[in-house]
């Protein structure tokens, strides 16, 4: 007796109902049912070999199901559907009369649920017949619209092959006889083996493999052994499904190599049925039935398992493409170039490696360049050179000027603009003090002296290979990870920790009273603990910026403003705003933002409302601790907030680059580059037009220009006291 039972409760789901109901019929002809989530029970004799798979999509599973049954009828040796969640497939193979079932589950640790079940096919057709007539028949009652969708026109097919009585045309599978295989990886004169017996049966699926490519998994669910072998102790053995096993070694060996950077003190991996507990301080493993702890290193282990994988993807694909064992030997590969990469001391263990002095934080703020009234400030360039594409400079230490362009960063000596160091990096480093954190064109975040070019550590980030956001903390730096969420990486290059977000990698980021206070793409601002990065908290709100304010967090939301308590994401106050609010600054125990053609002011302590103030034209909004509130905008508008003597700037142009304040001197965009006073509003200076520029600790400028880059430095001042 065979049943296919797909759950019944996602017809009483009002949120599906409503929008199943709510489909015209232009959007019912691409509806794919991927939104509708119930489990699929599959009853062979009054048993759910499903039982405890989980929901899946229940309309695209038994679609699926429908798919693979009509292949085998069509004379197909084996079909693949994916019936649950991890995935979790369920494989047939073509037996005459019956069908072979396989339930696989590939979500960590993979496992075979169910093997070796044969079963009538005719029952078996029936059953997922009677299975996608009632699915189609609860659609189309629902929302008669849906009679279009291409989903329902499927189903509608699939129940007309399936009630024609089919007649046993599956070949025989595997048709070819194969030896039996031994892999043995090691590695070089070390006492260590991984033994893999792959027996005939085994060896022939994985030869014929490109007979089935619609059940890629059918070829990798054969029998084998392996064996951990160690000199001194008895060996290691598993039997079962060696895909399987190999693959669920390497993620053990992937997270017992960054247990082993992280610093931590143990770790057990589990082998097959056995556990390998290590002591990672000594780098000694334990296991049942070995008298005493032997000498295993990590890295070398991960060695042996990763070639071991290698070994078996190359059997696998001596002869055909296949995707399975494509990726088992690209995850093979990334964890030896990662070992390697360790031994060579590119990437350093915490505890091992030699400490990097501290960060040079940046010297105080200092005092505005003169007491009185500024009357004109003279410059003299110093050099200028030429550029490959230039994106931003970085006057970071005295005597250097770090150049990002199209090639990586490079510092520049800033009396010469002589190249003194140059590494490959990608957009966007950050700083802090004379240390500059950078990811590199590959998966891996470093950091480098400023001044020097020594890089202080490298730290490679599997799955971080594109490119990702850095937030620069008192700790460490934050590497977003695109699709997944972000890592924390110390100041001595070990890895605090990765943390898998809701929505992926984040958009803002700011490190408050011991909690990182993020805005997800999601639309989800969470908090997360800055020693472990667990998710302490979520609530709904589309963030577009975060910043902190003593030891609460501002956050600027699509029509809000919030002050919440970091700790618990409660909201201290809230105050509503246009839409289109943005370029949050404090100032003053004031909160200032622009929206709505105003600069609206809020008290930090209860969010109390102060007078706005209509500017129309402004983008941006600058200020100085102690000093000048300045608002920007295009063409160089520029006009003073606060103090008692306010001054304007009139537009010359519409260039819409950015103003900068450091000092009590402003830089604006009008054509040419012009510094202005900020107490005032008087011109100080006029520099050559540039698309960007950066201001020193000593009023050094950097100007930057489509493929060049010069340095104009300050040689005297005019002041009246």
């Amino acid at each position: 007796m065979i049943r296919i039972r797909p759950g019944r409760s996602w017809r009483l789901n009002p949120t599906y109902l409503g929008e199943l109901r709510a489909l015209t019929q232009a959007r019912a002809r691409g509806f794919n049912g991927a939104e509708i989530l119930d489990v699929l029970g599959i009853e062979v004799d009054g048993v759910d070999i499903a039982a405890g798979v989980g929901e899946a999509r229940v309309l695209q599973a038994v679609d699926e199901l429908a798919q693979a049954l009509i292949r085998l009828g069509d004379g197909e040796p084996a079909a693949q559907a994916t019936i649950g969640p991890g995935p979790t497939e369920l494989v047939l193979e073509a037996r005459g009369h019956d069908v072979l079932m396989t339930l696989v589950t590939l979500a960590p640790p993979a496992r075979i649920l169910v093997s070796g079940l044969l079963v009538d096919a005719h029952k078996m057709r029936t059953a997922t017949l009677h299975a996608a007539r009632g699915l189609l028949l609860d659609l189309l009652a629902i929302s008669p619209a849906l009679s279009h969708a291409r989903l329902a026109r499927r189903l509608g097919a699939a129940c007309a092959q399936l009630a024609r009585r089919g007649r046993p045309r599956g070949r025989p599978w595997p048709a070819r006889e194969s030896e039996p295989q031994s892999l043995l990886s090691h590695v070089h004169r070390k006492p260590e083996k991984l033994s893999i017996q792959l027996p005939p049966e085994t060896m022939s699926r994985l030869r014929s493999a490109g007979d089935v490519p619609l059940a890629p998994l059918a070829a990798h669910i054969g029998r084998g052994s392996a064996t951990l072998l160690r000199t001194g102790a008895p060996g290691l053995t598993w039997e079962g499904p060696v895909f399987l096993f190999l693959r669920n070694l390497l993620g053990d060996a992937e997270r017992l190599v960054e247990a082993w950077e992280s610093g931590e003190p143990a770790f057990t991996l589990q082998f097959g049925t056995h556990e390998l507990r290590w002591d990672l301080t000594s780098d000694e493993v334990r296991a049942q039935g070995w008298k005493r702890a032997l000498k295993l290193p990590p890295l070398r282990l991960a060695k042996v398992a990763a070639g071991a994988a290698e070994l078996y993807a190359d059997e696998t694909l001596r002869h055909g493409s296949d995707e399975l064992g494509a990726d088992l030997r690209d995850r093979a590969q990334a964890l030896l170039r990662h070992c390697t990469d360790l031994e060579t001391g590119d990437l350093r263990r915490a505890p091992a490696a030699v400490a990097a002095p501290p960060v040079r934080e940046s010297r105080e703020k200092r005092t505005p360049i003169s007491q009185g009234r500024m009357r004109r400030l003279v410059y003299r360039e110093m050099w200028r050179r030429r550029a490959n594409g230039p994106h931003r400079a970085l006057l970071l230490a005295p005597g250097r000027l770090v150049l990002e362009d199209g090639e990586g960063l490079a510092g520049l000596d800033a009396s010469t603009g002589e190249e003194k160091w140059r590494v490959a990096a990608l957009p966007g480093a950050v700083e802090r003090g004379s240390e500059l954190y950078y990811a590199e064109p590959g998966d891996a975040l470093a950091r480098i002296d400023s001044i020097s070019g020594e890089v202080r550590w490298k730290r490679r980030l599997r799955g971080g290979a594109r490119s990702g956001r850095l937030w620069a903390l008192s700790s460490g730096v934050v590497r977003a990870l695109p699709g997944e969420g972000l890592a924390l990486v110390s100041d001595s290059g070990s890895l605090a920790f990765r943390s898998k977000l809701p929505g992926g990698a984040p958009e803002h980021l700011a490190s408050v009273s011991g909690v990182l206070v993020t805005g997800l793409p999601a639309g989800l601002l969470a908090g997360l603990d800055a020693g472990d990065g667990r998710v302490l908290w979520k609530r709904r709100m589309r963030t577009a910026a975060i910043l902190p304010c003593g030891a609460r967090a501002l956050v600027l939301a699509a029509g809000a403003l919030a002050c919440i308590e970091p700790e618990s994401g409660r909201p201290v106050w809230e105050r509503e705003l246009p839409d289109d609010a943005h370029e949050l600054v404090l100032h003053e125990g004031a909160v200032l933002l622009l929206a709505g053609g105003q600069a609206l002011s809020f008290s930090i302590g209860d969010g109390a409302p102060r007078t706005p103030l209509p500017l129309p034209w402004a983008e941006q909004l600058v200020c100085e601790d102690d000093g000048a509130l300045i608002a920007a905008g295009p063409g160089g508008a520029a006009m003073r907030l606060d103090g008692r003597k306010r001054w304007a700037i009139a537009a010359s142009g519409d260039a819409p680059a950015p103003a900068l304040l450091h000092r009590g001197v402003v830089v604006l965009h009008r054509g040419s580059i012009e510094l202005i006073d900020a107490a005032e509003g008087l011109p100080l200076a006029q520099l050559p037009p540039a698309r960007a520029a950066a201001l020193g600790s000593d009023l050094s400028c950097a100007l930057i220009q489509d493929d060049a880059v010069s340095l104009h430095r300050l040689a005297t001042h005019l002041s009246l006291v």
